[in-house]
């Protein structure tokens, strides 16, 4: 054992005696759990990026039960991680230095976008400056992760504990579609029939649940075919098949259309022959499942294309179309129309002498491009196209079979949730934001070793 790492025992030691000896004994024991991990952090920090796979459940505690802290756990974690990566970095100099990826320009790319944007066009600087936390304070976890991250190995133990994670959140959702789980009637329009509730575990919206299952749903299936014996196939599959089910269950047709993309692009990948296989199974669900159905036929009838014009995303869209008419080049201001900052400062703009309250565009692209114009939604779109091509690329230059299968999942992943900010602002919440570029990160350090060895 090293003088390190003797040293550093010695310290935990000290602090535990002292902890023990002032507290009273639940706080006692909670600081007993707390060194133990801070310990096996420090000697296994790529250990930490398990915390942002478990986002969903994590932050649903913290919120319920660690008062304060559910709404800043989130930033205090990620200056540890910093920190942590500093200690990576004078620890072990000598294994890997500062990691880059092409992935490196295009997110300062954007953030350099999004600077001037704030400097430039900022009608309310205080909001302006909230808007540009809120689009890229989640990006920063990619520039940690990848820094923490070792490889295959350690890809493979993070895209686990969450696929696993994500299950037992499918299980839940599982559980609340067989109680029918009361749901507010605004989740379905008045006129559609055929769905009795819509499941979304323990978050607020079965849209963001749909989206957190359909960024998982090919991970699950690649730790499947990559598993070396029948149990991790056969545990994986199961868990699959959960999340594909409590997707169907959430009614989310932002995350179906996601799904779709994600299996497509999977299949492409991996085997062009399961192409039609997987539209025939489509078509089965579309014809057996009543609720399935139901919704996808309403969405393109007229009547729901008369209601979406009259309070839907169709007007929605529309009317971030002509304000973009109006501010085309740096758009509205960071934070001043179509999403979360938006709608917690109650702000209107004046259209065309018109004025206009906030509302969710439910299209993020959309809402990109309203608040930064074509500056910020050029920049925006280009970083996307650099998240897919890099995944495409790392698949390629993979030389293992659990890398190859590894990147392909959770590219697929990506496109998916990508795909779904067409219709929805997913990227508004923190906990997919957070996790779609953690596993940007988590594709980059397979990339990075593969290329390091070649």
């Amino acid at each position: 054992m090293s003088n390190k790492n003797i040293l550093l025992i010695v310290l935990l030691g000290l602090a535990l005696g002292f902890g023990c000896g002032t507290l009273g004994p639940v706080a006692a024991l909670a600081l007993v759990g707390a060194v133990i991990a801070l310990g096996i952090v420090l000697c296994r920090y790529e250990l930490s990026v398990l915390v942002i796979a478990g986002f969903g459940i994590i932050d649903a505690l913290l919120r319920a039960f660690g008062g304060g802290l559910g709404s800043v756990w989130d930033e205090l974690f990620l200056i540890f991680l910093v920190m942590l990566w500093f200690y990576k970095w004078i620890r072990d100099r000598n294994d890997d230095g500062f990691k880059t990826s092409p992935m490196d320009i295009p997110l300062f790319i954007f953030i350099g976008a999004m600077i001037v944007c704030l400097i430039i066009n900022s009608p309310d600087f205080k909001v302006a400056l909230e808007g540009f936390r809120a689009i890229v304070q989640y990006m920063l976890w990619y520039f940690v992760v990848i820094q923490l991250l070792r490889g295959e190995k350690d890809a493979k133990t993070v895209t686990a504990f969450f696929v696993l994670v994500v299950g037992v959140l499918a299980l839940h959702g599982i559980y609340q579609y067989i109680i029918g789980v009361e749901m507010p009637s605004g989740w379905v329009d008045q006129n559609e029939a055929g769905v009795r509730t819509r499941v979304y575990s323990i978050f607020t919206s079965p849209n963001v649940f749909g989206s957190l299952l359909t960024l998982a749903a090919p991970m699950a299936i690649s730790l499947a075919l990559a598993a070396k014996n029948g149990k991790g196939r056969l545990l994986y599959a199961i868990i699959a098949l959960c999340i594909t089910a409590s997707l169907v269950f959430t009614s989310s047709r932002g995350a179906w259309i996601g799904f779709a993309v994600a299996i497509g692009i999977y299949v492409l990948m991996k085997d062009k022959r399961l192409i039609i296989p997987c539209v025939l199974g489509a078509l089965l669900v579309f014809i057996a499942v009543p609720s399935v159905g139901n919704r996808i036929s309403y969405m393109l009838s007229p009547e729901y294309i008369e209601s979406s014009l009259k309070g839907g995303r169709l007007v929605r869209w529309l009317t971030g179309i002509e304000i973009v008419k109006d501010f085309p080049v740096f758009g509205v201001g960071l934070g001043h129309f179509g999403g979360a900052v938006a709608m917690n400062n109650e702000m209107r703009l004046l259209v065309d002498t018109k004025t206009i309250d906030t509302f969710y565009m439910d299209n993020y692209m959309l809402k990109t491009a309203v608040e930064s114009g074509l500056v910020g939604f050029a920049a925006f779109m280009a970083l996307m196209y650099s998240v897919v091509i890099n995944g495409f690329r790392t698949m390629k230059i993979s030389a293992t079979k659990l890398s190859k299968e590894l990147s392909t999942g959770i590219t697929a992943g990506l496109c998916g949730v990508i795909t779904h900010n067409l219709v929805e602002n997913i990227f508004e919440v923190p906990m997919m934001t957070s996790l779609f570029w953690m596993f940007t990160a988590v594709v980059m350090s397979i990339w990075y070793y593969q290329y390091k060895a070649d």
